[in-house]
């Protein structure tokens, strides 16, 4: 099956997190139907393919569920485009994926996992990682998430906090009796925007630590003054951090404005260009190399000491929009530089 084709019918299968039985069942048919003679191990997180685990030195890793769809999502009939939710993040990447293995590379694995874009908790390389680590000998790892064509090193750290600014509930027709949270989030709105971004190079790369606020809760009536408002604060740490330090920094920054409660963190990742199997893929591909500004699962590879890249098809702007489309040229791109690689 064709680059362009395996896309469109991984878009058309429906695989927002948790619900990702389809799409395996779609890609461990494809396995099967395209030459691949490898051995298809398959549990709840999700499709390890693979030949003898020990000659597997090379991950190719991509997750199958997206955000959910989008009411206004754009779909257009154009051959130089594919429209649809996950076209970018990443279907693309998992058809690359897909065709890869077909050329029955015996030093590949492919990992197909479930749940990336869901909690932490449930990512299906929670799952599949021990296996990885018991069976394998991975060196190298590439992380087809979508980098427009760049190799991005290393990644961000996250912190999701709640701030609980507290008041005191009254009625609305007598305030006086109360005391409104509400009137306190200009201090917190002030202290987030001048501290919202801040420029970091690591390694010659320039990553951003960014605070930010991303969603806000409160009240009860309309005609009640809410005893208390919530914040989620979401902070992207620097690779040079670790998550315990991030927790702590969001702790004492906040405090003063309320109650804060650390809901979950994750580590990244430094760039690692130190890595001669890093090196080796930048040299071969020939690709602009950027920092990562997100987190993505090079992560966790970081953690268990596998040099990894994130290289995919897509541009990142477009992951999660309702116009969320990906250029063929650029699928065919990814799959012929990381063949190049492979054979060299």
């Amino acid at each position: 099956m064709s680059l362009d084709k395996l896309t469109r019918e991984l878009i058309a299968i429906q695989s927002v997190t948790g619900n990702e039985v389809k799409i395996l069942d779609f890609i461990e048919r494809e396995l099967s139907n395209s030459g691949f003679s490898g051995t298809i191990l398959r549990n709840e997180g999700g499709i390890i393919a693979y030949y003898p685990s020990s000659k597997s030195s090379i991950a190719l890793v991509g997750h199958v569920d997206t955000v959910p769809i989008d009411e206004s999502q754009v779909i257009v009939d154009d051959d130089s485009k594919i429209y649809g939710r996950g076209s970018v993040d990443m279907k693309s990447g998992v058809a690359v994926m897909l065709k890869i293995m077909s050329n029955n590379f015996e030093n590949v694995a492919a990992i197909f996992y479930t749940s990336e874009e869901g909690p932490m908790v449930d990512n299906g390389l929670e799952i599949l990682m021990p296996i990885l680590q018991k069976d394998f000998n991975l060196e190298f790892a590439i992380i087809l998430e979508p980098t427009n064509g760049e190799v991005q090193l290393g990644c961000l750290g996250s912190v999701n906090a709640d701030l609980q600014i507290n008041g005191k509930s009254a009625h609305s027709a007598r305030p006086w009796m109360g005391e409104n949270p509400i009137f306190k989030l200009p201090e917190v709105i002030n202290y987030i925007q001048n501290n919202e971004v801040e420029d970091n190079i690591i390694d010659g790369l320039l990553f951003k630590k960014i605070i930010s606020a991303t969603t806000i809760t409160g009240g009860t009536a309309n005609n009640v003054i809410p005893s208390h408002i919530n914040i989620n604060i979401n902070y992207r740490f620097l690779p040079t951090s670790d998550e315990n330090e991030a927790a702590d920094f969001i702790i004492e920054s906040f405090s003063k404005f309320g109650e804060v409660t650390i809901k979950n963190t994750s580590n990244g990742a430094l760039p690692n260009l130190e890595s001669q199997s890093i090196k080796n893929f930048i040299a071969s591909t020939g690709a602009k190399v950027t920092p990562k500004q997100a987190w993505t699962d090079i992560a966790r590879f970081y953690k268990e000491g596998i040099p990894a890249v994130n290289y995919g098809p897509g541009d990142p702007l477009l992951a999660h929009s309702p116009d969320e489309f990906v250029n063929t040229d650029q699928i065919v791109e990814s799959y012929e530089s990381i063949v190049k690689y492979l054979e060299s």
